[in-house]
Parts: structure tokens; C-alpha cells; sequence
């Protein structure tokens, strides 16, 4: 379906809230109170049950631009818009699965495509994991499922696997640079709340089926 380049920046969701729609399409995602709520006790992005399992909640969202290995029918390189809000339902886990330095999160993930219209979402992948061992760099997949379109979603395709892997990450004044080249809004979200120093930018692949 779509594999290529991806470069993309990680917000805190207890600092900016993350979107609530793309375009005319509402996301249904875990509002923001919802993620501090989550993240603000000893246990972290963990909400725990009394029957062992556990429901992650992500404490941060990203967005960022994905670059198409291959050309489009016009022979040129489509570049889509990529964001990654919580999930709306993520799953429950396991207490095995969780620890100090590696429990998962869940994204509901969205590419929209550029157009002169403006950005259309063509791709969702719902319940992403990405792996907390891996600190800010943002390493996702999503095995394949049967997964189905939702009513607010027609003409989207749904995707059955998902892997991103982030090959480099920039941090400080290399961040800075890269988002005043690629992200002038995200930069300027950033320093608005005095965290221009904190900006991390991932960069690395991305395939998509």
C-alpha cells in the first residue's frame, strides 16, 4: 500500500492537547484530560485492573511528513501527512508484559495525502504498539488483523500491518533546525510553551499494507 521515508516530532499530551479532527473527520481519540489523567500517578502510562491486565494509555502524540518510495502516476513523489493521536480502545495486557523500561502504548494512526484541496486521510491503522524500550525514538508496528472502517471513515483504507522504525533522531539545535526547514507550526507550538529546547524529531522508514 505505501512504504517510504518518514520524518515526524513527538508531542506531551498533558502539554498539547492532540487534534480532536482532520479536516471534516472527527478523531475519536481519548481527549487530553483523559491521557494526564493516565500518566499523572506512580504508575504511568499504565492503568492497572484488578484482574492483572492493563490498559496502556500514551502520554504523547506525533505528526510529521512520510515520503513515498515510489512515484505516482504523474511521476512525482507523494508525500502524505502523517499523525499519531491514543488510541481511542486500546487493548488490555497482560501485568507479564509490563515493566520498568518496556511497556507498550496503542495509536490509532492516520496518512492523509496532499492535494490542492488541501490534505484528504486515505490510510488509518487503529491499536499501533509502539514499544516503550526504546525511549523517545519512536519504533511502531501493527501485525496483521482483520480490521474493519469505521462510519465516519468512508473512503479510507484500513490497514492491516503497519511497521515504523526510527533510523536517527535528532534532539537540541539539530531538532530546532530541521523543524524551522520541514515544521515552522510545530516549532512555534513548541517555543509558545518554552520547550524549544525539548523538540525531538525522528527520522527513518515506514511501510504500510
Amino acid at each position: 500500500m505505501l512504504a517510504g521515508f518518514v520524518q515526524l516530532w513527538l508531542f506531551d499530551c498533558t502539554v498539547f492537547p492532540p487534534p480532536k479532527s482532520l479536516g471534516d473527520m472527527p478523531i475519536h481519540d481519548a481527549q487530553a484530560k483523559d491521557n494526564a489523567k493516565a500518566v499523572a500517578g506512580d504508575a504511568g502510562e499504565e492503568t492497572h485492573s484488578h484482574t492483572g491486565h492493563s490498559a496502556t494509555r500514551a502520554s504523547t502524540w506525533f505528526q510529521g511528513h512520510v515520503f513515498a518510495s515510489a512515484a505516482n502516476p504523474s511521476g512525482q513523489q507523494q508525500q502524505y501527512a502523517l499523525l499519531g493521536v491514543p488510541a481511542m480502545s486500546p487493548p488490555a495486557i497482560h501485568g507479564c508484559m509490563i515493566s520498568d523500561h518496556d511497556t507498550p502504548s496503542y495509536y490509532d494512526v492516520y496518512l492523509s495525502e496532499y492535494s490542492k484541496r488541501g490534505s484528504e486521510v486515505r490510510i488509518c491503522a487503529r491499536n499501533v504498539e509502539r514499544s516503550g524500550g526504546s525511549g523517545d525514538a519512536v519504533e511502531l508496528r501493527l501485525e496483521k488483523v482483520a480490521q474493519t472502517s469505521h462510519g465516519d471513515m468512508r473512503g479510507v483504507q484500513v490497514a492491516q500491518t503497519l511497521k515504523l522504525s526510527t533510523a536517527r533522531m535528532l534532539a537540541g539545535d539539530q531538532a530546532r533546525a530541521h523543524l524551522e526547514k520541514y515544521a515552522r507550526d510545530a516549532l512555534a507550538m513548541y517555543d509558545a510553551n518554552g520547550m524549544g529546547s525539548d523538540a525531538i524529531v525522528c527520522l527513518g522508514a515506514i511501510s504500510v499494507h
